[in-house]
Formats: C-alpha cells, structure tokens, sequence
C-alpha cells in the first residue's frame, strides 16, 4: 500500500478486515483502491468522521460478513463430508487397485469443485497470491498443503498405492478452515461491539437555527459557529457551548462518570453525551471528525491498526516462520524416507502435509490485535483514548506516574480567594490591571483573574501588546505602561524587587502583579482538589506505582495539595518552569522501567512528550492532547488508575496468547513430523490453536468487570 505514490502512511488490521492509510489527495485515495482491488481484494473508501461513525455503528458488514462466512462453511462442509464419506465407502463399493478409479474420480471432483467454490477458492487465491508477492502467511500454507495432498492422492490413483491418497485430508483442511473463519467472525463481532455502542451514540440529524426558524439537518452538515437546540432524550450532535436553557446531561458513554452533569449557560459539551432532562441551545465549537465522538473514533481505529513492539517481533517471526516450515515440511519427507525406507515414503509424504497445516502461524498472527482491539474499545468507552497499541503496551508496565497539580490533581477551576495592593493602587484597579493582561492567556489562573474582573463590572480593553512566557505568565503593555503577572520567580527574572510576603495560600496559588517593574499587589486563587485524585493515587499505589507531584506553582501550594492527595514531601517538585519538567521526567526514565506524566497545560506539553507515555486531559490545550499518547474524555484522576489497570490486562492476555502460541507450535511440529497428527486433525488443531486466543482476548472484558467490581465493593470509588 505504501508503495503507492502518494500514500505517507498505511497500515492493515485482518481481524478488522479494514485498513488505514494516510494520503495526500483524491487522486493518491482512489490509486490505492485500484490497486488494492487488482491485488484481488475488495474495497472502498470510509472517511474519518461521519462516515467512519456510520460504518462503525452499523452491523451491516459484520452480517454481510457472517453470511459469506456461513455460506462457505455450508458449502465446504456439503462437498466435503462426500469425498470423507467416499474415503471409507470405496474398498466396500469397488474393491482394491485400478477397480477404485470411479470412486476416486469422483473425490477429485468434488474436490475440484471445493476449490473452486467460495469456500475454498478465497484461502487457495490467498495463498498463490502470498506466493507471487513472496510474503509467508497462514494461507499459504494450507494452499500447499491442500496442493500436496492432492498431488499426492492423484500419484496414488494412478500408481494404484492408497498408503499416498489423502484427498479426504485436503478436503478436510479446507473444511476445518472454513469452520475456524466462521467462528472467528463470530468472535471479531464480539470484539467490536462496544465501539460499535459507542459509534451509534452519534446522532444523524441536528435541529439547528436557520434564520428565525429551527431546522432539521443531517448532523454532518452542522457548521462552528451555527446553533442547535437539543431537547431532552436526545443525543448532542456537535461539540459547543451552552448558550441557553439547562439540562442534565449523561456524559457516562465518555467519562465513565454515572452520574449526570448539570449543565449551564457557558458550561461546554461533548457529541454523543445524552440530555436527559431539559433543553439546551448550544453553539457548535467542533464538528464533525473534530468533534468529541469523532475523534474517539478516529483514535480508536488508529490504536486498533497500529502495532505493539511484542506484535511487530511476532510478525517479525511470522514472517520467518512460513519457509522454516516449509523447509522442515521437506526435511520430515527426506527423513522418512532416509531413516526409513523408500516404502515410508507415503507416511512421509503424510507426515509433511500435515507439518505444514499444523504449523500455520495464524495464531500468532492473531495474539496481539485481537487483545488490542478489545482493550482499546474498553478504554474508549471508559473515556480513554489510546493513540496506538504501542502506548497501551507501555502504559502496562509504568512504575512512575509524574502529575503536574493544576487542572489535574486540582478542578482546574479556581477562584480569586483574596488580593493585597500596594503602591497606591486600590483592588478593582490592580485586577483591571492583572485582568487586562490575562484577558487573551489560557492558564486556569488568568481565566480566574478576568472572570472576577467581570464579575466587579470593571471594563476591560485590549492590550497594546501580549506575550505568555510559559509556566511563568504573562506580559503586556496597558495604558503605555508595562504590566507583568505571574509567579515570583517571572519578577525576580523580570528585574522586579523581591518581596516578603510569603508563598501564598496552601491550597492555591499566587500571582504577583507588577507595573513598570514596580510591584503592585498580590492575587490569591483557591482551587479545590478533584474528588477522586486522593483515591487515584492510593489505588496506584496499591499497583506498586509510585506517584510524584511537578508543578510550576510555589512549594506551599504544591506542599498543600500533596498533603491532600497522600503524595509524599520529598515526591514534590514546585516552581519548576516548561524545561524543567521536560529535564526531570527525562531523568526519572533514566531511574524506572517507565513514567506517565499527567498534565493538560501549554507548560505540560514538552514533560508530555518526554514522558515514556504521556497523558492529557482532553479538556485541556490543545497542544497538551496532541503530545500525549493517551487522551482522558473524562475529568477524573481515577481514569489514570482505570488506564494503568486495562493496559496491564490486556498486556498478561497478549502474553498469554503469545506463549500459547509458541508452544502449540513446538508440541505439534513434532507430532506432526513423527505421524501422531493425520493432516485433517492437523487442520482442526491448527484452528483451535487460532480460536485459543480469538476467546482468550475476549476474556478481557469480563475480568476488568470483575476488577472493577470488587473495588466497588471494597469501597476504592
């Protein structure tokens, strides 16, 4: 696929049927399904957005699938129960020798017709295809040896030697196969389910405000900016901002929370929440494939066809695999024959068909997507986005989880608590002041300062200049003077005195307001720790993950919050600028298997993207999200825990897959090699081998329900 020009990126998911591929334009989409479709596979083009969330909640393909999958198993199972059935009628109805031809000309015919029915037909193109492009897979060695056994049965009818006819073998290998795929998309219909639920909760159509009238449109052709009503038990097309009315709003489908939130006038909602009581007009901030639902799907499917590092060393071996196989297929004839005699060639001929059914490396094809894709839809529906399957694997085995305090470990939604002047300047001029500065600044803190401005009446101008330093905070020129907010390290770098009036409050932060380097007072916000954060950590505690707090607030508010949270004092780092988080989670790496830094500010940005996994809540900067590799819906730090925890259920599932894997492999090679596995039981183990771990992935699940139950009932949440 990437060898089509103008495809960056591309990427396939089997389990899936479906693959992704980053293009620059039309005409870059539409060579790609050119040549997909002339390599022998069908295929169309699904949009991120939209079109991606119709595709996904609908089980229109998974039945289409089904049914193609049930039609080829009743057929492979009509034309191969005769030629099995014949295999033990013909000594009875023709006797011995060249009295069998019509017994057995009839076995070649069904068996020609299995191969060239859909039942057979699409695993034997798939493997002639796998050989033209010499790329070992599972179907290439079944069409080799469903080709060996009829090669050899039809040298046994004209050499008159039963001991070499297994046509009831190829037919039996086709059949099992047929019954394993049948049940295998049975099985990826499970897997799929909850981000299909997920997918369904997008709405199609809007009521949206068209002059002085509301009008119904499709949900797709909702622009920013435009207004939409949602009355109650309807579902919110498009992300925005709550401009009228108020309501309670289920938001569980991207929190996890269970309980509503009420929402009001200036309050934000996310696509695919549900009203369940009330009305609300909102005016639409994001839509479409950058709306929440949206991007929870494009992020999901991302995750879904993208790799693990023990994925890439199973395919890696998979790959390897396939001619080994082959080669020790050719070995295991030789070998009966030299360590035999040329009498043994028919048990060897017997014994190579069924090493290379048996030794397929579907299984281990199937170990790791399948547990990704279960434990990425579980994430998703608990608000979690995961970037890429990589992520997930790594967030299994973190031991440090680095958090930064505001808008995390805190609500993120302070208040002005208290404000001290000096040098003449009375309350309401030093926030007209402060205000004015923070009026274009996107730190919780700034927010805070202009909402109580607003609240006094003071009228607010623009700035005649603006620049945020940060994690420091800000500059401006107002009225030709210069002002500076921020923290009392910006002044002293600033060249302002310092002053001795302390840090602030404990469970806030300060802001020191100078104008023309002249201090002019003092700011103090109160912001609330989140309900769930003390809990949070005490859980990844109980993980054996250790929790340290890094923030750019003075050491007596992060030394407050700490205390609240149960992180320890000498786990707290304060006043520390962008750079210095970014240096200090580097040198944790150095000292633990992996860190998770949580943050959702400008300031966080660079720690994030230094972190082994780097967590954003998604309410928070932009650039923040986008240097994370793990998304929180959701506003709760026990989703951190809820991360950590589905990460390491998925990672023991795919270990376990993997490990079943190999040792299927190394116990029934040898078996088949000496005999023990006929080539028909070969097919039938080769295809529990694969259902092994489809079911075993599927147990994720329900563990995580258990897990998450009994720390219900023992009071963690």
């Amino acid at each position: 696929m990437q060898s089509v020009d103008g495809v960056d990126e591309a990427s396939v998911n089997l389990l899936a049927e479906s693959a992704t591929a980053s293009v620059r334009d039309r005409d870059a989409a539409a060579m790609l399904i050119e040549r997909v479709r002339a390599a022998g596979y069908d295929a169309e083009s699904v949009a991120a957005g939209r079109d991606l969330l119709d595709r996904l909640s609908s089980d229109r393909d998974h039945r289409e699938s089904l049914r193609r999958h049930r039609q080829a198993l009743v057929q492979a199972i009509g034309l191969a129960l005769p030629v099995i059935g014949l295999e033990y009628l013909i000594p009875y109805l023709w006797g011995t020798g060249a009295a069998q031809a019509p017994g057995r000309l009839m076995q070649v015919v069904l068996l020609v017709m299995l191969a060239i029915s859909p039942a057979g037909a699409p695993i034997l193109i798939g493997g002639l295809r796998a050989l033209l492009h010499r790329a070992g897979n599972m179907e290439l060695l079944i069409t080799t040896g469903v080709v060996a056994a009829f090669v050899s049965g039809v040298y046994g009818t004209i050499a008159h030697d039963p001991a070499f006819i297994h046509f009831h073998a190829a037919a039996m290998i086709l059949a099992i196969v047929c019954i394993g795929r049948y049940l295998e998309a049975r099985a990826r219909g499970r897997a799929t389910a909850a981000i299909a639920a997920l997918a369904r909760r997008a709405p199609k159509e809007a009521l949206v405000r068209r002059g002085d009238a509301w009008e119904k449109i499709p949900a797709d052709r909702v622009e920013k900016g435009d207004s939409v009503r949602v009355p109650i038990h309807m579902a919110i097309p498009v992300d925005g901002e709550v401009i009228d009315g108020s309501a309670d709003v289920d938001e569980r489908l991207l929190t996890g929370e269970p309980m509503p939130v009420t929402k009001h006038a200036g309050d934000l909602v996310s696509a695919g929440t549900l009203v369940i009581d009330g009305s609300i007009d909102i005016r639409a901030t994001e839509v479409g494939k950058l709306a929440a639902l949206g991007r929870v799907a494009s992020l999901v499917e991302q995750a879904q066809h993208s790799r693990t590092q023990m994925q890439r060393m199973a395919d890696k071996l998979a790959a390897v695999l396939t001619p080994v196989i082959v080669l020790i297929a050719i070995a295991t004839f030789l070998g009966w024959i030299v360590f035999g005699s040329v009498a043994h060639a028919a048990h060897g001929a017997r014994a190579a068909i069924a090493v290379l059914v048996v030794a397929c490396p579907c299984a281990l094809g199937l170990a790791t997507p399948t547990a990704t894709m279960v434990a990425t839809s579980i994430a998703a529906l608990r608000g979690i986005l995961v970037r890429d399957a990589a992520t997930l694997e790594t967030m299994g085995r973190i031991d440090t989880v680095v958090w930064d305090k505001t808008g995390t470990l805190t609500a993120g939604d302070p208040h002005v608590s208290a404000m001290s002047t000096a040098g003449g300047f009375d309350e309401n001029a030093l926030l007209r002041f402060a205000a004015t500065a923070e009026k274009y600044a996107s730190h919780p803190l700034g927010k805070a300062i202009v909402r109580e401005a607003q609240r006094r009446d003071i009228v607010l101008t623009d700035p005649t200049s603006f620049s945020s330093h940060p994690g420091l905070g800000v500059s401006a020129t107002i009225d030709g003077k210069e002002v500076l907010v921020g923290s009392e390290r910006f002044l002293l770098e600033q060249g302002v005195e310092p002053t001795d009036k302390g840090d602030g409050p404990a469970n806030g932060s300060r802001v020191e307001v100078a104008v023309d380097r002249r201090r002019v007072g003092t700011i103090d916000a109160a912001d609330s720790v989140r309900p769930s954060a003390a809990s949070a950590i005490g859980r990844l505690r109980r993980m054996g993950i250790a929790s340290r707090l890094l923030t750019g607030d003075s050491p007596t508010a992060a030394d407050g919050v700490a205390s609240l949270v149960g992180i320890d004092a000498d786990c707290v780092d304060a006043a520390v600028d962008p750079a210095g988080k970014r240096d200090r989670v580097a040198a944790l790496r150095q000292a633990s298997n992996a860190v998770a830094m949580i943050g959702d500010g400008i300031n966080d940005a660079a720690a994030l993207a230094a972190a082994d996994v780097g967590v954003a809540f998604a309410t928070g900067a932009d650039v923040a999200v986008e240097s994370a590799g793990i998304s929180l819906v959701g506003s709760t730090p026990q989703l951190v825990a809820d991360a950590v925890e589905i990460s390491r259920v998925a990672v023991r599932v795919i270990r376990e897959n993997l490990f079943w894997a190999f040792f299927y492999n190394l116990l029934m090679i040898p078996l088949a090699a000496t005999g023990h596995v006929p080539p028909g039981w070969a097919a039938a183990a080769m295809m529990l081998s694969s259902l092994t771990v489809v079911l075993n992935a599927l147990r994720i699940p329900r563990i995580w329900r258990q897990r998450e139950a009994g720390r219900l009932q023992v009071g963690i949440e």
